[in-house]
């Protein structure tokens, strides 16, 4: 059997502050397998975010046992966080996080940039990646010539050009319309699927939990009952 996508052993997060410690995660026990589409549900403050960036390795647990894709993360460099998350990882944001003065296909190539001497060949990459999500013809825009949904199809593709195992998405539909938010998660979702790439989303919405293999509840910090 294959390792785990991921395996969180006891994994605490707290924040110290001089008017108090701020407990955002405390002794989370979960597994998530290869290929499997999970959603991170709770109310806002519930440590879901803090969880998809402790399984990024953007930040590290106070305490615990994380394994991310067969690595320990706590025994990984910054440097191998990095590199980790470069060939292996996409994400995609509740705010798009575009450079606004960037064209479409620019955007989508910003992580190849470490691979750039190879610019044809990561050029034709990005191109696929943007005709993937149906923006072909906005390949010389900017974001600030794109709607919302755009945009999102525009972090979508750029998540995808490493050709990543493990996609993270942070309230991916959160500042979309209803019919903008069906859209990408239909992308999402089969992204995610052609190459049985495990997908952890966070949401608010229990019709995008819904459309999930399996959903698991936050509530304080720790998984909900």
């Amino acid at each position: 059997m294959s390792a785990p996508a991921v395996q969180a052993q006891g994994v605490t997060r707290v924040y110290r502050r001089s008017d108090g410690d701020v407990h955002a995660l405390a002794g989370v026990d979960l597994t998530i397998a290869m290929g499997e589409t999970v959603a991170i549900t709770g109310p806002s403050g519930c440590g879901k975010s803090t969880l998809l960036s402790l399984i990024a390795g953007l930040d590290r647990p106070s305490d615990g046992h994380l394994d991310v894709l067969g690595r320990t993360l706590e025994q990984l460099s910054e440097d191998e966080l990095a590199d980790l998350r470069r060939h292996h990882m996409g994400f995609v944001f509740q705010n798009y996080h575009l450079i606004p003065t960037l064209t479409v296909c620019e955007n989508v190539m910003l992580p190849l940039i470490p691979q750039m001497g190879q610019s044809l060949e990561l050029k034709a990459k990005a191109l696929h990646c943007i005709e993937r999500v149906g923006l072909e013809r906005r390949i010389n825009h900017i974001p600030g010539e794109l709607s919302g949904g755009e945009q999102q199809r525009v972090g979508l593709a750029r998540a995808l050009v490493t050709e990543p195992t493990l996609i993270l998405a942070d309230e991916p539909t959160g500042n979309l319309d209803a019919d903008s938010a069906d859209s990408i998660l239909e992308l999402l979702f089969r992204v995610a699927g052609d190459r049985q790439r495990t997908l952890i989303l966070t949401t608010h919405d229990r019709n995008v939990a819904g459309r999930c293999g399996r959903e698991i509840r936050f509530l304080n910090g720790a998984i909900a009952p």
